[in-house]
C-alpha cells in the first residue's frame, strides 16, 4: 500500500472516531469537533464553573505598602507570582529566590515563608517582627533559624528549624505565649 493511501485510510478512521473534518486536498487543515453530549444545553450566561476566587494580577496593584515593602527589604530578588484573592482582598507573593510571602488588603505582611530547608535572613526576620522580638530570638539563639512567620491580632506564631521546638508563639508585645515542640 502507497504512503499517501495509508495516511488516508487513518484520517478516515480518526475522522469517524474522533469527530475530525478533512478536506479533500492534500496539505488540508484538520479541525476537531467535539461530540455533541446527550445533555440538555444550557442557557447563555447561565454556564461555567462558578466565581473566580483568586487569580494572577499586576505588580502595580499591590497595596502601597506591601510595595514599599518588596522595595525596601527584597530589592533585587524577582517577584514572579503576584496573585490576589478576590474574595478577602490578601495577596500572595512568591520571589526568584523561594520566599513566599502574603499580604492582606492594607498592605500588611501577614505571612512570610523561606523556601524548603531554608530559614528568613536575620535582616529579613528584623524587618518582619519587631524589634523586641527580634531581640529575644535572638538572645534565644532562634535567628538564624526561623523559616516563617505569621501574624494575626493574637500575635506572631514562628516556624523554627531546631531540634527540640518545632513552633514559637509571641504575644503582639513580644511575650512568649506557646512552645510546639516535636
Amino acid at each position: 500500500m502507497e504512503f499517501r493511501h495509508y495516511i488516508g485510510v487513518v484520517a478516515l478512521i480518526l475522522s469517524s472516531a474522533f469527530c475530525i473534518h478533512l478536506s479533500a486536498q492534500d496539505n488540508a487543515a484538520y479541525e476537531y469537533i467535539a461530540p455533541r453530549a446527550g445533555a440538555e444545553e444550557i442557557p447563555m450566561g447561565l454556564s461555567g464553573v462558578g466565581p473566580v476566587v483568586s487569580g494572577g494580577v499586576d505588580y502595580s496593584s499591590l497595596p502601597s505598602k506591601a510595595r514599599k515593602f518588596l522595595q525596601k527589604h527584597c530589592d533585587g530578588h524577582a517577584v514572579v507570582k503576584c496573585e490576589k484573592t478576590f474574595t478577602s482582598g490578601d495577596f500572595q507573593i512568591a520571589l526568584a529566590d523561594g520566599i513566599e510571602m502574603e499580604f492582606n488588603s492594607k498592605g500588611q505582611l501577614v505571612d512570610i515563608t523561606a523556601p524548603r530547608n531554608y530559614s528568613l535572613a536575620p535582616v529579613l526576620l528584623k524587618a518582619v517582627v519587631p524589634g523586641k522580638l527580634f531581640h529575644l530570638l535572638e538572645h534565644n539563639g532562634f535567628k538564624n533559624s526561623v523559616e516563617g512567620v505569621h501574624h494575626d491580632s493574637a500575635g506572631y506564631s514562628l516556624d523554627v528549624a531546631d531540634p527540640v521546638f518545632r513552633q514559637v508563639c509571641y504575644d503582639p508585645s513580644g511575650v512568649l505565649t506557646l512552645i510546639v515542640d516535636r
